[in-house]
């Protein structure tokens, strides 16, 4: 692996989608620790190891909650944000709250939600109508189980072992709260978007076609599934690292 060599360690934040949990950056976590940077990879709350938390009352803001607080308690500045699928809900209110901490926030293949919007009000009628309709077969009415890794276009066996076996509900209201966001307007911060060109159609064409039209936007792609940071850590680790401070 090959990169530039940063005149200072930076701070990654990478914040984990549906059902997933700190762990899935595993990959590109040794890459970036690797080069000599800090790297915070929290599992949100209900999810993972603190899965033994999950309750209904589990929102979107208990999760952007989560964030916030590693980037106080750890006193992180600088603060190069990815959210990878829901998380970029997770990242975005993050940043929106702590705009003085972050330089970067990165989506990867991830939702952009707007003041007033949710995972929820962004899907297509028919995903709306599953994670309904499977929160109350399988859910208790209020847990969405985890999606396959299939579904997400992981073909090897291994992976798919990997993701399905620590993947674990997560709470319907995650995804059905709206985000409240405090600023407008371009942020102080930069703002990229990495698309997994190797799978759609599907929800996150929006998000990537309103970023790759926007000049204040920095627009790439990775030719890969949706779980990017488990079959394709070295892209991202590599995109993540030549990211630039301008």
């Amino acid at each position: 692996m090959t990169h530039p060599s940063p005149s200072s360690s930076r701070n990654y934040v990478l914040v984990h989608g549906l059902g997933l949990g700190g762990w899935c950056w595993a990959r590109v976590a040794r890459g970036l620790r690797e080069s000599g940077h800090n790297v915070f990879t929290p599992s949100l709350t209900g999810l993972a190891e603190r899965s033994h938390l999950i309750s209904p009352n589990i929102d979107l803001d208990t999760h952007i909650t989560d964030v916030v607080n590693v980037l106080a308690w750890e006193n992180l500045n600088d603060v190069f944000l990815v959210g990878h699928s829901y998380g970029g809900a997770v990242a975005t209110g993050a940043a929106d709250r702590s705009p003085h901490r972050v330089q970067r926030l990165v989506y990867l293949d991830a939702f952009i939600l707007r003041d007033g919007e949710s995972i929820m009000s962004l899907q297509p009628p028919e995903r709306r109508q599953h994670y309904t309709e499977v929160a109350k077969q399988k859910g208790d009415g209020w847990k969405v189980p985890p999606n396959p890794a299939a579904f997400y276009g992981v073909t090897e066996p291994e992976d798919q072992r990997w993701i399905d076996e620590l993947s674990v509900p997560q709470s319907l209201l995650t995804l059905e709260q709206p985000i409240h966001l405090h600023h407008e307007g371009k942020p102080d911060y930069q703002r990229s978007y990495v698309r997994a060109s190797g799978w759609g159609p599907n929800v996150f064409d929006q998000f990537a076609e309103r970023a790759r039209e926007d000049p204040d936007w920095d627009y790439h792609e990775i030719a890969g599934g949706h779980m990017l940071m488990v079959c394709n850590p070295n892209e991202v680790t590599e995109f993540l690292l030549g990211l630039t401070h301008e």
